[in-house]
């Protein structure tokens, strides 16, 4: 089969900056690329890297892909580039192939139906004030608590006083994007591992110390997130839960057929993507929530502005970049 390759680059600033243990950014930037087969039918990925040295690399490789191409020498080619331009070009190609068909519409808009990411600045207060509207609800709420950002003592005191006010319906997720040396991992654990409002420790230890991860997997659920995409490997061997970022995966039609099969304990998570990137998102969540274990996503809903660019029209996105 024979492609046509094209590229849009694209660049947006998210509502509030996001910060890790690692890294904070405000601004967020990568392509969209569109295929077109030879009997006119259309596919669409997002190429979406996190790091500014990984957007000059894909940038790089990009530029080596040509207008025309077979697409044997294509998914050739592409095996030695980034992950996130495997990606891209995989979900194209899967939608092309009818692999994955997309719906009009997924509701993922209210407050219960993904995780919240709470503002580090003020847990307390950010957590009181969704505590408010949640009142209102009367559902289930997931938030995300993003540690490792201050001392260790002082976030001590804010769990502390988290477990002591939090209600029954709110669900908590702490990810410390793998800053935590083992003696503090395990306190936390240790604190954690008899309350029911926990889902589990995101990435508590660093990527490679997966034997540290293994230990603690035995005290309270974690969940790997890094560690997978260093390892992928851990994606067919860790038993515990696994946060699963498509537009970071060489190949989500992998992960679609993992959800289709009811694989238990994943959750799907974004890396900021733009309406191309959500759809994928979107119908891997749906998914997920069907599933033997279901879990809300983490679509970081309130960090996007509005746009365009979050339209769930691929056309109009491509047609107004």
């Amino acid at each position: 089969m024979n492609l046509i390759f094209k590229k849009k680059s694209y660049s947006f600033k998210l509502s509030t900056k996001v910060e890790n243990s690692k890294t904070s950014f405000l601004a967020k930037s990568g392509w969209i690329i569109k295929l077109t087969s030879n009997d006119k039918k259309i596919g669409f990925g997002e190429v979406s890297p996190l790091h500014k040295e990984d957007l000059k690399k894909c940038a790089k490789q990009l530029n080596m892909i040509p207008e025309y191409v077979e697409v044997f020498n294509l998914s050739e080619q592409i095996n030695i580039f980034h992950p996130c331009i495997q990606s891209a070009i995989n979900s194209a190609l899967a939608e092309i192939n009818g692999k994955i068909i997309f719906k009009g519409k997924y509701d993922f808009d209210e407050i219960d139906k993904t995780t919240i990411l709470l503002n580090p600045e003020d847990v307390i207060a950010d957590l009181n004030e969704i505590k408010k509207r949640q009142s209102n609800i009367g559902k289930l709420v997931t938030v995300k608590w993003k540690v490792a950002l201050k001392n260790n003592h002082d976030e001590e005191a804010i769990l502390e006083e988290i477990l002591s006010q939090i209600d029954n319906n709110i669900k908590l997720r702490i990810d410390a994007n793998g800053s935590w040396r083992r003696e503090i991992a395990n306190r936390w654990a240790d604190i954690l591992k008899d309350n029911k409002n926990i889902d589990w420790l995101e990435q508590p230890l660093n990527v490679d110390d997966i034997d540290g991860l293994t230990e603690l997997n035995k005290k309270i659920p974690i969940a790997l997130d890094e560690s997978l995409l260093k390892f992928p490997n851990l994606i067919d061997e860790w038993k515990g839960w696994q946060i699963r970022r498509p537009s970071q995966e060489t190949n989500p039609v992998k992960l679609l057929r993992e959800l289709e099969n009811k694989k238990a304990y994943i959750s799907i998570s974004t890396s900021f993507e733009t309406g191309i990137g959500k759809r994928w998102l979107y119908h891997l969540s749906s998914l997920q929530l069907q599933g033997p274990t279901p879990k809300v996503p983490g679509l970081a809903m309130n960090k996007f502005p509005h746009s365009f660019l979050f339209l769930n029209e691929s056309k109009k996105i491509w047609d107004q970049l």
